[in-house]
């Protein structure tokens, strides 16, 4: 019975690939044929690239702690909670802080320095209309104050926004090569060159040992 591969199991079945592979290659089916296996050589090489496929994979071993590490930092991305909600009661409230704030402070200062210096005109009103104004200078900084720290706030909120996108995108384009050049270590330094050699072994009728062809 094959020995079950330790690998993930979203790895097994490009195992499997690059072995289906390999073995309808060329090489591996030019060595069979100089030894007479044809019909049931690809059998005795398919179990034994599976018994022995911690020593195939040891020689692409560099490519796939590479792709692997690019898919574990996928999947971490992947898990984390996406409050999109919360972002966009961020970004709802920046909005209100950034356009609606301004609006009503500026309104009010207007309203209030017209008043204040109105009723300055007036000796019975003064003391109120100085109330007044320093009220709408105080709305009308409340009004600039609010509109840059909201415009601010919004293109803070853009800028994480691109630059996560980004991220995202960029680790995703990197790990369909990083797995292409996995599968292509695996078959070209490993695989390949293990089925030939065991093809030649069994020349002799029996099976190379990992050790005798490193």
């Amino acid at each position: 019975m094959d020995r079950p591969l330790r690998l993930p199991q979203q790895d097994r079945a490009d195992f499997e690939t690059v072995l289906s592979r390999a073995l309808a290659g060329a090489p591996v089916q030019a060595a069979l044929r100089e030894i007479g296996d044809e019909a049931h050589g690809v059998e005795r090489l398919r179990r034994s690239a599976r018994d022995n496929a911690e020593y195939v994979l040891a020689a692409a071993a560099p490519e796939y702690e590479r792709y692997a590490a690019l898919r574990a930092d996928a999947d971490a991305v992947a898990r984390l909670p996406v409050d999109a909600s919360g972002r966009e009661r961020a970004s709802g409230w920046l909005g209100v802080l950034a356009v609606i704030v301004p609006i009503v402070a500026g309104a009010a200062a207007a309203i209030f320095l017209l008043l204040g210096y109105a009723f300055g005109l007036a000796d019975d009103l003064e003391v109120p209309g100085q109330a007044l104004v320093g009220a709408g200078w105080i709305a009308a900084g409340v009004a600039l104050v609010s509109a840059l720290a909201g415009g601010l706030g919004l293109l803070g909120t853009a800028s994480r926004s691109r630059a996560a996108e980004s991220g995202d995108a960029g680790g995703v384009g990197e790990l369909a090569p990083a797995r292409e050049a996995w599968r292509t270590a695996l078959a070209e330094r490993g695989m390949v060159p293990y089925l030939v050699a065991q093809a030649s072994a069994g020349r002799g009728g029996a099976t190379a040992t990992p050790g005798s062809h490193v």
